[in-house]
């Protein structure tokens, strides 16, 4: 029988790759645009759109638990660069419609249905995933490499149990959870409700796997660290369900081959500090996605990634985005 206390410390830990932001504290004076689709068998979506209206489209996969505010920590950067980055809730978190029989491979088929909503049939689009976002990107670069100007992954964390990987500091909860999934929505049930009363006690737990620079970067932050806060309430905003099911998915064989992935630039973003998605991850992405650029930052962490080199990443998007033919070209 698991106890309260032991649902608290299970849940706390998958708070650990969630970030800010918030609709409404810390706001730049740059505009956010929220916004809800519908798709065609029902489900309804929710995004968050942030940069240039204009610009190149991109599709941010928040990491897990997240939702469509965690794109925030670069909204900044997104304007700079001019790009259109729209950060969209999974089914079951944020404001999304939750989907208890949901799979990996089912995404590609939401993304670019948002994608023709957003750009028109047939636009391209290019994917920034993030954490537990990359087996999302992975699969829509097996299924639509076609649509795809170009795609990178930050901080991605592989399947269960890929051969080389040296496990990160949260994947034997991971797996936990992927196994008691009644055990999940009690201890982020828990976890969501704790969030209203105590939030600096949810936040010392949630950051205590983080390295030095990424507790820095968003908790010396007055309003990194209000947005986070936020950022952890909307990922259990209509309950623990959709977060639980997709640490689920992520912790379960992802029921396809990342070297079956071809005729997509892909681009790999690994700090070398990282103790939640290590290394070992990012090399693995990068042998087994054929042709991806692999770049390693010996110092950044799990979030410092990220934010560091958020120009960069998004300047591959500015550059494949004016090319969109490129994506049909590479066979």
């Amino acid at each position: 029988m698991i106890s309260r206390r032991g649902a608290l410390v299970a849940g706390a830990a998958f708070f650990s790759a969630a970030w800010p932001t918030s609709p409404a504290m810390g706001r730049s004076t740059h505009t956010c645009r929220d916004r809800l689709v519908r798709l065609k068998g029902g489900r309804v979506l929710s995004y968050r759109e942030y940069g240039n209206p204009a610009g190149p489209l991109v599709l941010y996969f928040h990491g897990t638990p997240g939702s469509r505010f965690e794109a925030g920590l670069i909204e900044d950067d997104a304007c700079c660069a001019g790009v259109r980055l729209v950060s969209i809730d999974r089914p079951g978190m944020g404001c999304s419609t939750y989907d208890a029989c949901r799979r990996i491979l089912d995404w590609p088929c939401d993304a670019v249905e948002l994608a023709d909503t957003l750009g028109g049939c047939g636009s391209p689009f290019g994917i920034l995933a993030l954490s537990g976002g990359a087996p999302y990107a992975a699969a829509c670069a097996l299924r639509i490499p076609e649509r795809l100007t170009h795609v990178a992954i930050v901080s991605g964390h592989t399947p269960p149990d890929a051969p080389g990987v040296c496990p990160g500091s949260e994947d034997k909860k991971i797996a936990l959870i992927a196994r008691h999934q009644r055990l999940g929505n009690l201890a982020l049930g828990l976890i969501s409700r704790r969030l209203d009363r105590k939030p600096e006690k949810v936040i010392t737990k949630a950051t205590s796997s983080w390295t030095a620079a990424d507790r820095q970067l968003v908790l010396c932050n007055p309003r990194h660290h209000r947005n986070l806060i936020a950022n952890l309430a909307a990922a259990t905003h209509c309950g623990p369900h959709g977060a639980v099911t997709d640490i689920h998915l992520l912790g379960s064989p992802w029921c396809f081959s990342l070297g079956a992935i071809q005729g997509v630039n892909v681009s790999i973003w690994q700090g070398g500090c990282d103790p939640i998605a290590t290394p070992s991850m990012g090399r693995y992405f990068h042998r087994h996605i054929a042709g991806s650029e692999l770049r390693i930052d010996p110092h950044a962490g799990h979030v410092t990634m990220f934010k560091w080199h958020a120009a960069e990443i998004l300047a591959r998007f500015v550059f494949w985005g004016r090319r969109p033919c490129a994506s049909s070209s590479r066979g």
